[in-house]
């Protein structure tokens, strides 16, 4: 799970407005409510863009045995040295899946008719899965010594204790965690409007108030990733008739490099390791792009269709070990493509016409990401509440 951060992308600024451009009026206030749901994530696509389930692999070697029970240290002690260090007891596979619940509130204000500042913040409650599955049985005789009869078959204890005891993790199995995500806040500037359309300039940050993943659990998945960041958006939407519209922007965002410690690998092929060290990170620019169209049914109600392109340039690790900065860094760059469509309804209208007590809109959203690289895999459904006061 570590190398595929879960990152739940909330539009949650200006999405919902009559058109791209627009700001709050001045003096306007608004509260945002939006509540996330993804399926059961059960892999990403990998580095050529294949889907994979998420797993990790080792072989129960003899130091891992070691500890067990008498019988066995005597047996694997009496080893010559080379039968010691070929002896393996097996191969296991751990298979994890991922569910995620998210909630996230926001709000905007309008300083004046073109100029709205706004916050949000997620809320996460993430549980991960991680099953046992021995995938090769290993030789418990090697050279000429003799087979020990009594050596106990591979089980939970065993992948326990190598986890545990050796590589120094904490259990494996299911992990559950809340918590709040990263903090992003914001200013939207409506610096060109022209009758059928205009331009918005979004500039803003990230603070790091969500939870990192911890080193020392394979299987959790992060909240946030520790850094502040600074981004810009720029974007427009030009009305084709009185039903239909499309909306264009891209966001360039700027990931400052941050400190923190980390298990430092020394293979590629089986980067579980007990070495850990302070290390330097840099987890590399993020460049989104994104088309909506949006139609028009009545006054009341809407439909949209939405493309997002997500693209994060590969992470930059410095510690006191190369080789573990390389493995740490590898399988890093991401490639994210995102369909949505979406529904919805606003009150709008009937407040102009004093029919409804307050202007509200209510937007559901359905998406997937449908390919990509070094992402996960997973489908998605928002439903949002505002209200404009």
């Amino acid at each position: 799970m570590k190398k595929y951060v879960l990152f739940l992308f909330i539009l949650i600024t200006n999405s919902a407005l009559a058109g791209y451009h627009q700001t709050l009026p001045k003096g306007v206030r608004n509260i945002t409510f939006r509540l996330i749901k993804t399926n059961t994530i059960k892999g990403s696509y990998n580095a050529s863009g294949r889907p994979e389930g998420y797993s990790i692999n080792t072989k129960i070697n003899a130091d891992v045995l070691i500890g067990i029970n008498s019988t066995v240290d005597a047996y694997l002690q009496g080893l010559p040295a080379n039968d010691y260090n070929e002896f393996n007891f097996g191969t296991f596979e751990g298979k994890a899946t991922s569910d995620v619940f998210a909630q996230a509130i926001g709000a905007g204000y309008g300083f004046t008719n073109k100029l709205t500042g706004y916050a949000f913040i997620p809320f996460y409650n993430a549980t991960v899965d991680l099953n046992l599955v021995r995938t090769q049985k290993g030789q418990k005789n090697v050279g000429t010594s003799i087979a020990l009869e009594g050596l106990p078959e591979i089980d939970v204890r065993i992948i326990q204790n190598l986890f545990v005891n050796y590589y120094k993790y904490q259990p494996l199995g299911k992990w559950e965690a809340t918590g709040f995500g990263d903090l992003e806040f914001g200013v939207l500037w409506n610096f060109y409007t022209f009758n059928k359309g205009g331009a918005l300039l979004n500039f803003g940050g990230v603070a790091p108030t969500g939870r990192e993943d911890n080193p020392d659990i394979l299987q959790d998945i992060s909240f946030g990733d520790g850094q502040w960041d600074n981004f810009v958006e720029l974007g427009g939407d030009y009305q084709l008739s009185d039903d239909f519209g499309i909306d264009l922007w891209s966001r360039y965002t700027i990931q400052h490099p941050f400190s923190k410690i980390t298990r430092l690998p020394d293979s590629a092929e089986f980067p579980i390791t007990a070495s850990k060290g302070q290390s330097r990170i840099d987890l590399g620019d993020k460049l989104l792009l994104g088309t909506q169209g949006n139609y028009r049914l009545d006054d009341e109600w809407s439909t949209s269709l939405n493309y997002l392109f997500e693209y994060k340039d590969g992470d930059d690790y410095k510690s006191s070990s190369a080789i573990a900065d390389q493995i740490n860094a590898n399988n890093t760059q991401v490639r994210a493509h995102t369909a949505r469509v979406g529904v919805s309804f606003s009150t709008l209208n009937l407040f102009k016409k004093k029919r409804f007590a307050a202007p509200i809109n209510i937007n559901l959203f359905i998406q997937s990401v449908f390919a990509g690289k070094n992402t996960p895999k997973y489908e998605r459904a928002d439903l949002e509440f505002r209200l404009y006061f």
